[in-house]
């Protein structure tokens, strides 16, 4: 993959996608990607959708001492890129694999040096969240990533694949050398645990990988994908929890 020419180099690529009704998982026959099966830890992983772009994001906290309706409070990580335009109007929505919808998310928290979010959100009952990892990954450890990327549907078409961290990988970011596409911003980095090890943030360079939507659209792929290790997730996590479980 280092031996293709990317057509635009940026800092960061930040990865939202608009709104579609793709109803494949984008990129399923290219070669870009190793594919990985279907798992319950799967189940976790939203749809974010703000202004009429959306992202991925991943529930790691349930307060099963909050209900809320059918549900109960809970936490959903994401990156911040996917979230910051929202400025407090609380015009968030969160989409579950069950069709479920959680609107008016909070932004609770924020890390912006490493594009790192939490959500104050309701989350419907059978939606459990995916334990977040006690060690940050390390170059060489074998990965999971997963999103929404292309718009691919998140009931039946999810994106997961399998890549293994970068050299330049430490305790704040991951890198793996495998391709994302818009919409996988936000979405989890499992490790072989299955534990949320880091979330997506984009990459640096963009090309043509010959990717399509299902109606036929070119989508630019952006590589290496870039991720926060789980040192960021776990300070937020910690600053919050007592706070959101004593809301009313």
């Amino acid at each position: 993959m280092r031996g293709l020419t990317p057509l635009l180099a940026i800092g960061l690529g930040l990865i939202l996608f608009p709104a579609s009704d793709a109803a494949a998982q984008v990129g399923k026959q290219s070669t870009l990607w190793t594919w990985t099966s279907g798992a319950p830890h799967h189940d976790a992983i939203v749809q974010v959708s703000l202004k009429g772009a959306i992202g991925t994001g991943i529930v790691i906290d349930v307060a099963k001492d909050k209900p809320v309706g059918e549900g109960f409070e809970g936490l959903c990580a994401t990156a911040y890129h996917v979230v910051e335009p929202d400025e407090g109007k609380r015009e968030i929505e969160v989409l579950y694999r069950n069709g479920k919808v959680a609107e008016r998310a909070l932004l609770l928290d924020f890390d912006k040096q490493r594009d790192l979010a939490l959500l104050w959100v309701w989350v419907p009952k059978g939606i459990e969240p995916v334990k977040c990892a006690e060690k940050a990954v390390r170059p060489g450890d074998q990965v999971e990533i997963a999103g929404l990327g292309g718009g691919s549907k998140l009931d039946c078409c999810l994106r997961h694949f399998s890549s293994a961290a970068s050299a330049p990988t430490n305790s704040d970011v991951i890198l793996c050398d495998v391709a994302l596409l818009p919409g996988d911003s936000g979405g989890p980095v499992f490790n072989a645990d299955h534990e949320v090890a880091g979330v997506i943030s984009g990459g640096w360079f963009w090309w043509d990988g010959g990717i399509q939507t299902d109606h036929g659209y070119p989508i630019q792929v952006t590589w290496p994908a870039k991720a926060c290790n789980v040192s960021a997730i776990q300070q937020l996590h910690g600053k919050v929890p007592g706070w959101y479980r004593r809301r009313k």
